[in-house]
């Protein structure tokens, strides 16, 4: 036999806040296994979130409706809306839970939590740990990981989710990159918890490539929005070195955005927002900025905090403020360059209110799914997500895990599987061969360019065209140089090569599909919003082997876009 067997009762694939949270819930009766294709609790995407946690309701006029409505109105009534119901019911538990395993948050002298105000929120609700939030929010989940006694293998890199002979889900197929071994995971369920996919673009994290995403469509789980990719308004741009994002509280916390005129540009675009309007709405400000010739000297524009008491500066922002001090920027002293960048796919795999998909015993939850965000994510509503609905997948996964017996995993799957990544190191190099670091490179930048913050029809059709000659010219060409077993990430970034090309086409289709603009969706050529033609979602699966796409109309169950009368009545793309 070419691989190792293993059994447990449910499996969690990935290992940031939605995979921990999934797997604390899942029940002390089951034996339940977290597969990570980085290390658990420390790698991916959660660790990261520097801003906060939309959960707590300081303010005597806000409360769960209108975080609600926010939600929707920044999603462009897009969102599922049992979905989002479900997410601001359920922030008050949020606190409690993590402080309860050893994170803590921001208080003043009094001992009362610390909010910040991010773009798009009417009230300040987000709780926060400086500028590390996400890190200390880790802390606590990983913490209580290791109390209960949970297991879990880092470095596995699942790349089928394995059927039984009914089509129901039946286990997971990985390949172990320590030492390059194949294991077939037996359960009864598995949970979904890996990143979003905005690594098809050039991400400022690069770890959210689509693994998640592309697994469960090609596993009979519906896909949907994801032509709304949210660039991260304020990614770091210069010096080279320090690239990554800056977090939204450096504008929560009072920081200004500027031209080369030194003007507060967004009085142009949104003059009540300004700097705090939505991510979608403040990405294509600063284009249109760098478009106009305005933009800063290295092709980004000017983030500045120096109006801002110092002291406040690296209490609040000491991240941040480190970062660039050990480049020798004072960010108290002088602006800094930033430009938007891909951060956040706001689609993907589709849920119902128990976090369970089309596939019987297959489950997902956080930054994999669609129907929370609509088409643009509010900034610290990622990180509720996450806690809320991988609490949801990982209790319903235990429940359906109680109730089957474990199944037999299809060997046709598994037999197929073996025989692709043997396929990939018994290939020889070649004259005709290309390496995956030169077809990822033009991939992202393929990406950027055409599917990027402004696009337009010429744009797409080339994208699309562009994405299928990689997909049937240059991808079979593709050659593995290193033949190596341990730690070969060269393999590893070759079998996410489908995820890429496939999400990527699909991305760029649904996008032409829309023709209109919607929350991070902004078409030059169809710059409005057209809720008469286009309150629908866009969704993808396979029937007989092959990629459909339809549209279906969006269920406005409990609010309407005429609920709102200004946001009505405007054909703004953004609220």
């Amino acid at each position: 036999m070419d691989y190792k067997e293993i059994k447990a009762d449910v499996v969690i694939i990935g290992g940031g806040g939605a995979a921990l949270s999934a797997a604390i819930n899942v029940g002390k009766d089951l034996d339940t296994l977290i597969l990570d294709k980085g290390q658990v609790g420390k790698s991916g995407c959660s660790p990261n979130a520097h801003g906060g946690l939309a959960v707590h309701y300081k303010d005597p006029n806000d409360g769960p409706e209108i975080h609600f409505e926010d939600t929707l109105l920044s999603g462009g009534f897009l969102n599922n809306q049992d979905l989002v119901r479900i997410l601001v019911q359920n922030t008050s538990e949020i606190v409690p839970m993590l402080e309860r395993y050893g994170a803590l948050f921001d208080r003043d002298e009094q001992g009362n939590l610390l909010v910040r105000r991010f773009g798009g929120h009417r009230y300040a609700r987000s709780v926060f740990c400086g500028d590390e939030t996400g890190h200390e929010m880790m802390n606590g989940l990983r913490r209580e990981v290791y109390r209960l006694g949970i297991r879990y293998i880092d470095e596995a890199f699942v790349t089928r989710l394995l059927h039984d002979e009914n089509g129901e889900i039946a286990g997971v197929f990985f390949y172990y990159l320590p030492i390059g071994e194949f294991y077939v995971v037996k359960s009864k369920s598995v949970v979904l918890a890996t990143a979003d996919a905005a690594g098809l673009w050039p991400a400022a994290s690069e770890r959210q490539r689509g693994d998640g995403i592309y697994m469960a469509l090609m596993a009979g789980a519906e896909i949907a929005d994801i032509e709304f990719i949210q660039y991260h308004p304020t990614h770091a741009w210069w010096p080279p070195g320090v690239r990554g994002s800056v977090s939204e509280a450096f504008r929560g916390e009072g920081g200004w955005l500027l031209n080369s005129k030194g003007e507060r540009f967004m009085k142009r675009y949104d003059p009540e927002n300004m700097e705090l309007a939505t991510r979608d709405k403040v990405s294509v400000s600063i284009m249109m900025e760098i478009r106009a010739g305005r933009g800063a000297p290295h092709g980004g524009i000017f983030a500045s905090v120096t109006h801002l008491p110092a002291k406040y500066v690296k209490k609040r922002l000491p991240v941040i403020y480190q970062k660039y001090k050990n480049f020798g920027i004072d960010i108290t002293k002088e602006p800094i360059e930033v430009r938007p960048r891909p951060h956040y796919l706001c689609g993907g795999v589709v849920i119902d209110e128990n976090a369970a998909t089309k596939v019987p015993g297959l489950f997902a939850g956080g930054a994999v799914t669609a129907g929370v965000h609509g088409a643009n994510r509010l900034g610290s509503n990622a990180l509720t997500d996450i806690l809320v609905f991988g609490k949801i997948a990982g209790k319903n996964a235990g429940e359906f895990a109680r109730s089957r017996e474990y199944h037999s995993p299809n060997k046709n799957e598994i037999e197929r599987e073996i025989k692709r990544i043997k396929e990939i190191f018994d290939k020889p190099w070649g004259k005709d061969s290309i390496s995956i670091g030169k077809v990822r490179r033009e991939l992202i930048e393929l990406m950027d360019k055409d599917v990027g913050v402004i696009r337009n029809e010429s744009g797409l059709k080339d994208a699309i065209e562009k994405l299928n000659y990689i997909k049937h010219e240059i991808s079979p060409r593709v050659t593995l140089r290193d033949k190596s077993k341990t730690f070969n990430f060269e393999v590893k970034d070759i079998l996410e090569l489908p995820f890429r090309i496939e999400l990527g086409i699909a991305s760029a289709t649904a996008a032409l599909m829309r023709k209109e603009s919607r929350g991070t969706h902004f078409r030059e050529d169809y710059p409005h919003r057209d809720d008469e033609n286009w309150l629908k979602n866009i969704v993808f699966f396979l029937k007989d082997g092959e990629l459909k796409v339809e549209t279906r109309e969006v269920e406005l169950k409990y609010k309407k876009p005429t609920d709102f009368p200004e946001y009505a009545k405007s054909r703004s793309p953004w609220h």
